[in-house]
C-alpha cells in the first residue's frame, strides 16, 4: 500500500479538508489484496488514515510505547507505529518501522466488531519518507511474532527485490 499526504489543490478538488491538524494519508497505490481495507472505504471510495502522536494518549512508559499510530475510518487504531532503532533508514533513505493490526474483538465504545480480528496475527512493515509525506505498507501475514526481526531484514535490504516488484505490480486505488 502507498499512502501519500495530498496536497491542498488536490484536497481541495475532492472536497477534503484542507489545513487539518492530524496529517491524513490517502491510498494512492495498492498491490494485492487485503480484506479487512474494505471496511476502511469511505463512502467517495478512497481510503485514508490519520497519522496520530502517542504522547499524552497511549499509556505506555517511553520504552513500550510506539512513535505514532494510524487511525482509519470511525477511529479504527490500524497500527502502531513503532520505529526501528530509533530511526533506522534505508539505503534509499526510507525510515523503516513496524507494526500490527488491532488485536481485540471490536473497538470503541460501542464495542464495534474489529474487522481486523481475524487478521490479528498479521504484521505490517512500514516505509516511511524522509519528510513523511509517503507511508508505504507491507502487510505480513502471519508475521505478529516476527515483524521486528522482518523490519530489521526491511533495513538490511532483504527485501528489497520484493518491493520493487510489488511496486510494479501496483495499481491506482483511487484517481484523484
Amino acid at each position: 500500500m502507498k499512502l501519500e499526504q495530498l496536497d491542498d489543490e488536490i484536497k481541495a478538488r475532492h472536497k477534503i479538508k484542507v489545513g487539518a491538524k492530524v496529517p491524513r494519508y490517502d491510498l494512492t497505490r495498492f498491490a494485492g489484496y487485503y480484506k479487512p481495507l474494505q471496511s476502511l472505504i469511505n463512502a467517495k471510495g478512497q481510503l485514508c488514515l490519520y497519522l496520530n502522536g502517542t504522547t499524552g494518549i497511549i499509556d505506555s512508559p517511553d520504552e513500550r510505547r510506539a512513535e505514532r499510530y494510524l487511525q482509519g475510518k470511525d477511529s479504527l487504531n490500524f497500527s502502531s507505529v513503532y520505529l526501528l532503532n530509533n530511526p533506522t533508514t534505508t539505503d534509499s533513505g526510507y525510515i523503516v518501522g513496524f507494526g500490527n493490526p488491532n488485536r481485540s474483538q471490536t473497538y470503541s465504545k460501542a464495542h464495534k466488531p474489529n474487522p481486523f480480528y481475524e487478521c490479528r496475527d498479521d504484521g505490517f512493515l512500514f516505509l516511511i519518507a524522509p519528510d513523511w509525506k509517503t507511508l508505504e505498507i507491507i502487510v505480513v501475514t502471519s508475521g505478529y511474532n516476527t515483524i521486528q526481526g522482518n523490519a530489521k531484514g526491511l533495513a538490511d535490504g532483504v527485501y528489497n527485490e520484493a518491493i520493487e516488484t510489488m511496486r510494479e505490480a501496483a495499481k491506482t486505488f483511487y484517481q484523484y
